[in-house]
C-alpha cells in the first residue's frame, strides 16, 4: 500500500510539473480548472472552491500562465496571480466563443479559454492596478448616478405633463422652472402632487450633489497624477476624460502606435471590403463605450474652441488648420467631431509615451 501511495504522489507531482497553462472557468464560489501541457494536451482537471483554488495556486512550485475570461472578479484574480509570481492572462469573452466547439459544460469552457489564449491575434485584457480600479469605479458610479438623475427627471416631466404642464428639453430648464411651478397655486397640481414633487426635487438636488462630489474627487486625483497633468494639456482632455483614459488604457506602450490605441477604443472606420470593392462605414464602436463617449464630447468642446480660437489659446498649428479644412469639406459636423476625437487619441498616445506636454505649434 505504501508503494502505491508513493507512486500516486509521484504521478501527481509529474502532472503538476508538466502544466504550462492553467485554464480557469471563473464563478462566484466554484471554479473548474483545466491544466494544459506544452503540447496543448489536457493533463489536469479538477473542481475547486474559491479558497481551495487560491491555496492550490500558492502550492504550485512551477510558475504558470493562468488563463481566464475577462469578467466580474477576474481583475482581482489577476492581481492575486501576479502576487504569487504567476502570469495572468485575461481573455475577452468574444474571443473565447469561437473555440467552444463541444457541448456546454464548465470543463469545456475552460479548455476553450485555453485554446483562445494560444491564438496570437488574441489581445488579452491588461490587469488593472488599484489606482486604475478606483478611477474606473468612480467613472461607473458617476455614470450610474447620471442615469438615475435622468430617469428621475423624466419621471417628474411625465407627472407634470399629466397635469397639463409641459417643459422644454434640458435638465437645466427643469431645475430652474420646477420651483416656480410648485409655488404656483393656479395650476392643476393638488397638495399631494406638490408634496411628492417637492420630494422628487430634493432627490434631484441630492443626485446633483453626489455627481459633483465624484467630479471633484476625480479632479483632485488628476491634479496629483503626473501623467494626468501631461494629458490635460491636450485640447478637449479634461479631468474626466483623462481619468477614464488612464483607467481603461493603463499602459499606452502596449500599443505599437496611436492608431492601434484609437482602434482599441473603437474610433476607426469599419471596413466591409471584398475584392476590389472597398466599403467604409461608421466607426467600429469597439472598446469602452463610456470612454468613447467622453472622448467625443471632449472633441466637440475642442472643436468649438478651435473655431473661435478665443485669445489665441489654440494657436495656429497644423491641428487647427486640419480641423478648419475638414469643416469646410464635410457637411456633417458630427463626422468632424469623431475624426477629431480619433486624432486627439493618437496625439494622447504620443504625449503619453514620450511624457511630453502637448505643443499646439508642432501638433
Amino acid at each position: 500500500m505504501k508503494v502505491k501511495t508513493s507512486t500516486k504522489k509521484e504521478e501527481t507531482a509529474r502532472i503538476l510539473a508538466s502544466i504550462e497553462r492553467v485554464c480557469v472557468d471563473l464563478a462566484k464560489s466554484t471554479f473548474h480548472v483545466v491544466g494544459l501541457d506544452a503540447d496543448r494536451k489536457t493533463v489536469f482537471r479538477k473542481k475547486f472552491s474559491r479558497e481551495a483554488f487560491l491555496g492550490w495556486l500558492e502550492s504550485l512550485e512551477k510558475k504558470v500562465i493562468v488563463v481566464m475570461e475577462a469578467c466580474a472578479g477576474s481583475q482581482w484574480w489577476g492581481q492575486q496571480c501576479q502576487a504569487l509570481g504567476h502570469t495572468p492572462m485575461l481573455i475577452p469573452p468574444h474571443r473565447v466563443k469561437p473555440y467552444a466547439l463541444n457541448q456546454k459544460n464548465d470543463y469545456n469552457d475552460a479548455e476553450a479559454i485555453g485554446e483562445a489564449s494560444r491564438n496570437p491575434k488574441t489581445v488579452p485584457v491588461p490587469v488593472k492596478t488599484l489606482e486604475q480600479q478606483d478611477l474606473a469605479m468612480l467613472i461607473a458610479a458617476r455614470q450610474g448616478l447620471i442615469n438615475d438623475r435622468t430617469a428621475l427627471a423624466n419621471r417628474i416631466r411625465a407627472f407634470l405633463l399629466e397635469r397639463g404642464i409641459a417643459l422644454p428639453k434640458g435638465i437645466s430648464v427643469l431645475r430652474c422652472q420646477l420651483s416656480d411651478i410648485l409655488d404656483d397655486g393656479t395650476n392643476a397640481l393638488t397638495q399631494i402632487a406638490r408634496s411628492y414633487l417637492r420630494e422628487m426635487q430634493a432627490q434631484l438636488r441630492e443626485l446633483d450633489g453626489k455627481i459633483e462630489e465624484i467630479v471633484l474627487m476625480m479632479q483632485k486625483i488628476a491634479s496629483l497624477n503626473a501623467v494626468a497633468k501631461i494629458l490635460q494639456t491636450i485640447p478637449g482632455f479634461g479631468p474626466l476624460v483623462v481619468a477614464a483614459l488612464v483607467a481603461v488604457i493603463g499602459d499606452p506602450k502596449r500599443f505599437k502606435n496611436g492608431r492601434d490605441m484609437s482602434a482599441y477604443l473603437g474610433l476607426v472606420v469599419r471596413q466591409n471590403t471584398s475584392g476590389d470593392k472597398i466599403r467604409l462605414g461608421g466607426i467600429t464602436k469597439r472598446g469602452d463605450a463610456g470612454l468613447r463617449t467622453l472622448l467625443i464630447h471632449g472633441a466637440r468642446a475642442a472643436l468649438r474652441c478651435i473655431e473661435t480660437n478665443e485669445e489665441g489659446k489654440m494657436g495656429n498649428g497644423r491641428l487647427r488648420a486640419w480641423c478648419l479644412a475638414l469643416l469646410a469639406r464635410k457637411d456633417n459636423r458630427n463626422k468632424v467631431v469623431v475624426a477629431l476625437a480619433n486624432k486627439l487619441v493618437r496625439i494622447a498616445w504620443a504625449v503619453w509615451t514620450k511624457e511630453t506636454a502637448y505643443n499646439a505649434a508642432i501638433a
